[in-house]
């Protein structure tokens, strides 16, 4: 990256901004204006302001909202910038999950680690700015997901000093690109408009999550651990984040772990978070001790290769379900009818089977995806088993799919 940003420069005044310090011009745009901030920073920084698609040879991506299928969904843009544009660099600055989840894609030349600036605005944005001073890595935009519509996100934007804004936010006269969320549109669509202000195509693309060779070892570990015989693998989601309501009767999830096992000869994995632990083992017992918990035992890109290495998914409309659509394993989706299913679920893929309800505006009391009967899921897991029968050549496309030489925290 030193290479390409090197050869751009702003001229001498970029030398006399350079020279002022940092946390106190910050503290300055947060307390002023924004309209006193954004006309100052047009005097200063002048030519760097104006969008040229065509220009564009390094892009910041600032990513702060963390759910897990928040992060996933953004994965197309880089892939939809990068296929048209190799030349283009790209570095992403998020913290935690987000870190974790693009430690390994190929698409993206740096990953970059600040405190998270939803709460540390200005922490987050001297950091970054170190980072990128570290990197030689001085970007031509700074864009913003759907998901990072905060006014925070915004700030930190203009406090990067890092070109022409675009994409969504609540800021929009802060940004020299803003771009209006269509809800007839999945996020991923809209997600992928960002590609059009670097002169790329919005053309529908599939997420990606990107694992390493340490990956693929310890996901292989637990396989071996859950299915010494070798029999098809069947991955169970039984447990959300807790946020919504999208959990589904304890007694139906029991029948279908008992048909898959006892029917279908599957052996049975159960993955999820340490917090999980509890309510899975519940399952487990009710359904007569069959298959093994996992759960709290996977990094998210040890989970990517391990839903990969799988034969079949059953999940909730949960975070783990868009890695599984992510590596493009067979899936089960049992969703919510009260959540417009554009938004999240993956309409349209041939391998994965939605059972939802028809749609209400309303949530009852006590709801567990009520409308999904057990028949429902053990006829489609049967269909999609059938239809995608579980084979060595079929999880070892997947792995090689998302198998990646990349690991950004080893540049660190």
């Amino acid at each position: 990256m030193a290479g390409e940003s090197e050869r751009r420069r702003d001229g001498p005044l970029q030398d006399v901004v350079r020279g002022l310090r940092f946390v106190s011009i910050a503290k300055k745009m947060l307390s002023v204006p924004m309209g006193w901030a954004i006309g100052v920073e047009r005097l200063l920084r002048g030519q760097r302001l104006h969008p040229d698609p065509g220009a564009v040879r390094g892009v910041l991506f600032l990513e702060y909202m963390l759910p897990l299928g928040c992060v996933v969904h953004l994965t197309p843009v880089f892939e939809a910038i990068k296929a048209e544009r190799p030349e283009v660099s790209i570095a992403v600055a998020t913290r935690g999950l987000g870190a974790a989840l693009h430690r390994h894609n190929p698409c993206v030349g740096a990953v970059i680690q600040t405190p998270d600036c939803l709460t540390d605005t200005l922490g987050a944005a001297k950091a970054l700015g170190a980072e990128m001073r570290r990197l030689g890595f001085r970007p031509d935009c700074v864009l913003t997901g759907a998901s990072d519509q905060r006014s925070r996100i915004a700030i930190m934007g203009l406090l990067s000093r890092a070109g022409w804004r675009g994409g969504f936010t609540l800021l929009p006269k802060t940004y020299q690109r803003a771009l209006q969320y269509d809800r007839a549109k999945s996020l991923i669509d809209n997600n992928l408009q960002l590609a059009t202000l670097v002169g790329c195509s919005a053309e529908h693309r599939e997420p990606k999550v990107y694992f390493s060779h340490a990956d693929v070892g310890a996901a292989e570990e637990l396989v071996r651990e859950a299915n010494p015989a070798g029999k098809p693998l069947l991955v169970m989601v039984t447990q959300n984040s807790g946020g919504q309501r999208t959990g589904w009767h304890a007694e139906r999830f029991v029948e279908v772990i008992r048909y898959a096992s006892d029917v279908l000869a599957c052996r049975i994995l159960f993955v999820g978070t340490e917090a999980d632990s509890d309510a899975v083992e519940e399952l487990r017992i009710g359904a007569r001790g069959a298959g093994t918990s996992v759960t709290g035992r996977t990094t998210v890109s040890e989970l990517a290769a391990l839903l990969s290495m799988s034969d079949a998914v059953v999940s909730l409309d949960t975070g783990t379900m868009h890695v599984g659509r992510a590596v493009g394993v067979p899936m089960v989706v049992i969703g919510p009818s009260w959540q417009r299913p554009t938004e999240w679920l993956p309409l349209g893929v041939p391998h994965v089977t939605i059972l939802r309800g028809e749609h209400r505006d309303d949530i009852p009391n006590g709801y567990q995806l009520d409308e999904v009967q057990a028949d429902d899921v053990k006829r489609a897991l049967k269909q999609t088993m059938e239809a995608y029968p579980p084979s060595v050549a079929g999880r070892a496309r997947r792995v090689a799919m998302g198998l990646s030489e990349v690991d950004h925290f080893a540049k660190q």
